[in-house]
């Protein structure tokens, strides 16, 4: 049924085109295509963000092959116009004239590949990239995505030191309006410290941590743990909850509840100055002004590396224990986090010295 309403929906744009540019025997266009993949995606559970990227750079694919084929004026072409070659071509395009560095390439190209796949699987078509000669990109050596152990402590605990400053009586004889705004900016503080913590001691995306609700977290006894519900592809998910990521979260809800008036407070577990959700954008601008104050070496950590972190960590500390760990940062490919096992350098060079 799917893929008689995906033909039935190829068959009825076929009058909105001009042009003199015949389709091939299928009569299924690139744009067409485009289209039906990212509906495909959208219904496995991708993200309105991955769409748009995906979106972006197929668009891109569609408008440099029409125009190849088909000449300056053309915005499309027929998916029978596309075989190794011009895909072969498009990638040194994105090098030769738009100067794109290799790991984005190689990610347009990753790109490109999971759309003729799908395409080719749904509609019986040709996929162009099953024939093509392997692609290889020059790529340097990959930059360390995780923190050390002393950078995470580092790191914390100056956010820490804000976080208790209500407790230590700093704010004890000030105004009151500078003691509010010293008591707001300690409580934003503790939400900081909880927040990257649940990344970093639970493996949780961004977008996870800012959909936690209070209701996600058990502090029962012997079941401490979190709840991921809306997960990657809106699977869910259950982490044990760490002593410290505990520790954390019960400072910030302490904090939380006496600044915040419970009934008038949103679901959600991590607020704003306001009292609302936080936002992905507020949380990693937070992130980049602690990580300058803190002075370490990595200062072009990405929320994504704290969540890299407890992957890293999690292997250190269970060699072999991949799957495991795919479970609880809810990945089902379980080469998605094959890249953990092989991220410490350390281990690595006692690796090769054990030869």
């Amino acid at each position: 049924m799917a893929e008689e309403a995906a033909h039935e929906a190829l068959d009825g744009v076929a009058d909105q085109r001009t042009g003199e540019v015949e389709t091939g025997d299928d009569g299924l266009w690139l744009g067409d295509a485009i289209r039906l993949f990212l509906d495909a995606k959208r219904a496995g559970g991708r993200s309105e963000r991955t769409i748009d990227d995906y979106r972006k750079k197929l668009e891109l694919f569609q408008r440099w092959v029409a125009q190849r084929v088909h000449g300056r004026d053309a915005v499309d072409a027929p998916y029978i116009d596309i075989g190794p070659d011009e895909v072969e071509a498009y990638v040194v395009y994105l090098k030769d004239e738009r100067g794109i560095a290799d790991s984005s390439r190689k990610n347009h190209l990753a790109v490109l590949r999971s759309f003729f796949q799908t395409v080719s699987r749904r509609l019986e078509v040709p996929d162009p990239t099953r024939r093509l000669d392997e692609v290889r990109f020059h790529q340097k050596a990959p930059k360390r995505s995780y923190l050390t152990r002393r950078e995470a402590d580092i790191l914390l605990s100056g956010i820490e030191k804000i976080a208790t400053s209500t407790t230590n009586g700093i704010i004890e004889g000030l105004p009151v309006r500078e003691a509010r705004r010293k008591a707001l900016a300690s409580v934003l503080a503790a939400r900081d410290h909880a927040a990257f913590s649940a990344m970093i001691y639970a493996g949780l995306r961004i977008e996870e941590t800012t959909a936690l609700t209070v209701e996600d977290l058990s502090f029962v006894r012997g079941e401490e743990e979190v709840r991921v519900a809306s997960g990657k592809g809106n699977k869910e998910r259950v982490v044990p909850m760490s002593p410290k990521l505990k520790r954390s979260l019960r400072r910030y809800l302490k904090a939380r509840n006496e600044v915040f008036a419970a009934e008038t407070t949103p679901p959600h577990l991590f607020l704003s100055e306001k009292g609302e959700r936080v936002t992905e954008n507020t949380l990693r601008r937070r992130l980049y002004k602690w990580v300058r104050h803190s002075g370490i070496k990595k200062q072009n950590l990405k929320p994504h590396d704290l969540r890299r972190t407890f992957g890293t960590w999690f292997l250190q500390s269970n060699p072999g224990h991949v799957r495991e760990l795919a479970e609880l940062m809810g990945h089902s490919d379980l080469s998605q986090v094959m890249k953990y096992a092989l991220s410490d350098e350390w281990r690595a060079r006692a690796g090769v010295n054990n030869l």
